[in-house]
């Protein structure tokens, strides 16, 4: 005999779609609302990645640098602007951009 099978309460069933949702909405990315303190050289290497697209090995070649120091100074970037990939480094500069712009 196969045992009587028991079904989640509706309150239950209500926290687990709550807790689902939340996950799934789509979350406002969160940029620095200053300028984050980057060296002059990471600075530099935000400009090529935002402004030109370049690869990593084109920007160590135009800086004279070699590869990992400017995938070094990327993983920076990216922590001192709080984002996870160069098109979100993108939007956050423009942001950053667009808030100066409307102080001025």
């Amino acid at each position: 005999m196969r045992p009587k099978r028991t079904f989640p309460s509706k309150l239950h069933c209500d926290r687990r779609a709550r807790s689902t949702q939340e996950r799934a909405s789509p979350r406002a990315p969160t940029y620095p609302p200053a300028s984050p303190a980057l060296t002059p050289r990471e600075r530099d290497v935000v400009e090529l990645l935002v402004g030109t697209g370049l690869s990593y090995k084109q920007i160590a070649a135009q800086l004279g640098r070699s590869e990992g120091t400017v995938r070094t100074h990327t993983e920076r970037i990216y922590r001192a602007f709080g984002v996870h990939s160069r098109l979100e480094l993108i939007f956050a500069c423009q942001a950053l951009r667009d808030a100066r712009s409307d102080a001025a």
